[in-house]
């Protein structure tokens, strides 16, 4: 059974998962990594308020009609050891969870295995350190062209003709109409 590429499983993240014949089994939440860059195993948040979450192996998995489908039953699935997804597992709950899914367990030797899971996460720390060196510096003028495009507003003048409606009475000549004052 083949196991996904990262760009695969990354998108499968949020997904509803179901069981072979269908059944649904909850939402794809962490991905667990082989050792290397391959997504092995994933956690499945359970439940209407996704207060539990199992592991399970993506070997074999696959996307139909935008649900991921794990070639497992149920059963197996239901029988599945809980883990918390704050704590790291013991090799004890490894071991558990590896023979469960039928995967047989080593206990580390220092080197990497397939079996090994490996959790997919960032944590990003901020900070502000002062760094101070004794170092000789100069002020150096240097010219710099940058292509800039601005919207800028214009103004015109632009002659429009208004017309106003004749006044009360009939006007017989233009000497009648007052022009307004002169330049």
């Amino acid at each position: 059974m083949s196991v996904p590429d990262i760009d695969t499983a990354l998108r499968w993240r949020g997904s509803k998962v179901r069981a072979e014949d269908g059944d649904e089994l909850g939402r794809l939440t962490e991905l667990y990594l082989d050792g290397g860059s391959r997504p092995a195993w994933a956690s499945v948040k359970r439940g209407l308020l996704g207060g539990t979450e199992t592991i399970v192996p993506l070997a074999g998995a696959e996307e139909v009609d935008g649900d991921l489908r794990l070639p497992h039953q149920r059963r197996l699935f239901d029988d599945a050891p809980d883990v918390d997804p704050d704590v790291e597992l013991t090799e004890q709950e490894e071991s558990v969870l590896l023979d469960h899914w039928g995967r047989g367990w080593a206990p580390p030797s220092g080197e990497e295995t397939d079996t090994a899971m490996t959790r997919s996460e960032e944590e990003v720390e901020l900070g502000k350190r002062t760094v101070r060196r004794a170092e000789r510096v100069r002020i150096k003028k240097v010219l710099v062209e940058d292509e800039v495009t601005k919207t800028v507003p214009v103004r015109r003048e632009v002659i429009q003709l208004e017309t106003d409606p004749l006044p009360e009475g009939r006007i017989e000549s233009s000497e009648y109409v007052d022009e307004g004052p002169r330049s």
